[in-house]
Formats: C-alpha cells, structure tokens, sequence
C-alpha cells in the first residue's frame, strides 16, 4: 500500500511521488542533479574572473 501524499508543499514527498515511492530511486535522481549543479559551478568558476567576485570561491 502506497502512503498518501501528505502535504503538496513537502518536497520530499513530491520527489518520492514522481518515483513511485521507490527511495532508492529518489536519491539516485537528487544525486544526479547535484552533481549537474556542482559541474554547472565548476565551470561557472572557471568562466568569471577573480575581480568579478573579488576573491570570494566556492
């Protein structure tokens, strides 16, 4: 039996609900777009120069 989806502004609810309450999939999915959003940072670092920020890096 499948939980009932609690709450529509919980986040880890609607994730779970778009996998079908399988976690394991859940987290392979958030896990995969952090490491998008690490690499969109990465290169984000790469492109600005120094004084655009003035020294500050992630």
């Amino acid at each position: 039996m499948k939980p009932e989806l609690r709450n529509d502004k919980d986040e880890a609810f609607q994730v779970l609900a778009l996998h079908e309450w399988d976690a394991l999939e859940a987290i392979r999915t958030v896990l995969a777009e952090r490491d998008a959003i690490e690499e969109r940072l990465r290169i984000a670092v790469l492109a600005m120069g120094r004084g655009f920020t003035r020294g500050w890096r992630p």
